[in-house]
């Protein structure tokens, strides 16, 4: 028996999604004034009350996007699970908070960070600052699907074969499982890009 579709329908379902998410969140409410030199370290940290007026403020973002995330697609993000372990942690009615752990970088000129895989059920970023670079994708962030032939899949849909990215901009937060790969884009001359680094482990 055949089903036609009429004009418009959706033909294609996508069954193994994986889930990323971005918003705009607005910072006046929690970060201080601070100066931020071009020229310094490529990669330098700074002590959360340095730039942040209420840390708590930005962590309970962080948590209300993990969050969603979360209880939305599960929590890997949508991958289907291998273990008993795996289907019961997805089954509890309530998510467990988990403690999520925040750092205060800031790129400069020539930093970089290759695909990199974190232990973290869930990995975030929250721009604070960022100077106007000349190539749109210095300093952003990206995550790639680390499976072997996800480049070569012909499912729609992200990250199959494709990459995420996030590029600085103020007040950009977002969140995604911490099974993909993450990279940093080089970060051009005369830029300098200041981001929290947030994960959470359940």
């Amino acid at each position: 028996m055949r089903t036609l579709l009429t004009p418009g329908q959706k033909t294609v379902t996508r069954l193994w999604p994986t889930a990323c998410s971005a918003r705009t969140i607005d910072l006046a409410p929690l970060i201080r004034l601070f100066d931020i030199p071009v020229k310094g370290p490529q990669r330098e940290f700074l002590a959360l009350g340095t730039v942040l007026s209420d840390p708590a403020a930005l962590r309970a973002e962080f948590v209300t996007a993990m969050d969603e995330l979360e209880q939305g697609y599960g929590l890997q993000g949508g991958v289907p699970s291998y273990s008993v372990l795996d289907e019961l942690r997805q089954a509890e009615a309530t998510w467990p908070q988990g403690e999520i752990k925040m750092t205060v970088q800031v790129w400069r000129q020539g930093f970089e960070l290759p695909q990199y895989a974190s232990p973290s059920d869930l990995l975030g970023w929250c721009f604070l600052h960022a100077t106007k670079p000349s190539h749109e994708d210095s300093g952003s962030v990206a995550l790639l699907d680390p499976r072997a032939g996800s480049e070569g899949t012909a499912m729609p849909g992200l990250p199959w074969g494709r990459e995420v990215t996030f590029r600085p901009a103020l007040g950009l937060l977002a969140v995604g499982p911490g099974w993909l790969t993450s990279t940093v884009r080089p970060v051009e001359d005369g830029q300098a890009v200041v981001v929290v680094v947030a994960s959470r482990t359940a």
